[in-house]
């Protein structure tokens, strides 16, 4: 069995962020591309805008806390 170290874990931890932060700005992207396509008030599409914003600060609540607000 191969020895496991410190410097691949982080590697691997390196490509999964990598892939995360791919995934983030595609999903944005796509949202925002297709904004102008449904009908909704700027306001909404501003709070759209400001909810992807604090995504990527890492402000955000689980579905769990949201289940049980």
């Amino acid at each position: 069995m191969s020895e496991v170290t410190l410097s691949m874990i982080y590697e691997e931890v390196r490509k999964l962020n990598k892939r995360i932060d791919f995934l983030e700005e595609l999903v944005e992207e796509i949202i925002i591309k297709e904004l102008p396509k449904v009908k909704l008030s700027k306001k909404e599409i501003e709070e759209i805008k400001n909810s992807i914003e604090q995504m990527k600060k890492g402000d955000y609540v689980t579905l769990e806390e949201l289940m049980n607000a």
